[in-house]
């Protein structure tokens, strides 16, 4: 009787153990939080949706959020089912749930058009769009991801 008890006991033990390693496992496989940062100003967002987040190794930031703080002009083009991004120099369409995003360029010197490929769809959550970190690169921003901040910021150049 004695050797049945200990191994009851022995198993509830090892049960728990098991139970409690698999929980710590899953704690540590949290979804890292990041912040965003735009021209070196961190975004003051009252909505924890609105704050970047991961997907499969991609970071995704507020596509409104994040355009209209670099100056850029947001709108929704009803005839497109899709959300318009527009500087001085080019325009992007973007369809939610798509991977593809249609550049038009505005310059007659340089030809900026081009069909551009995201990492992963953009999507909506809780009614706001978003778009790969990366998507802003085209507009000719520096993207950095690192220690769990986003910071894109406008490329500057001058000449002397």
């Amino acid at each position: 009787m004695k050797k049945v008890v200990m191994f009851i006991a022995a198993l509830c033990v090892v049960t728990v153990a098991g139970a409690l390693y698999a929980s710590a496992g899953k704690v540590s496989a949290a979804a890292p939080v990041y912040t965003l940062t735009v021209n070196g100003k961190p975004m003051q967002v009252s909505k924890s949706e609105l704050m970047p987040y991961e997907q499969k190794g991609t970071v995704l930031v507020p596509l409104r959020a994040t355009a209209e703080a670099l100056g850029y002009k947001v709108n929704w083009v009803a005839t497109e089912k899709a959300v318009s991004v527009e500087d001085s120099i080019q325009s992007a369409l973007v369809k939610n749930g798509s991977t593809q995003v249609k550049f038009t360029g505005k310059l007659k010197i340089i030809n900026l058009s081009q069909d551009m490929e995201l990492p992963v769809p953009a999507q909506t959550k809780k009614g706001t769009m978003y778009v790969p970190a990366s998507f802003f690169e085209t507009f000719f921003n520096e993207v950095v991801v690192k220690e769990g901040n986003v910071s894109i910021s406008a490329q500057m150049s001058s000449i002397q």
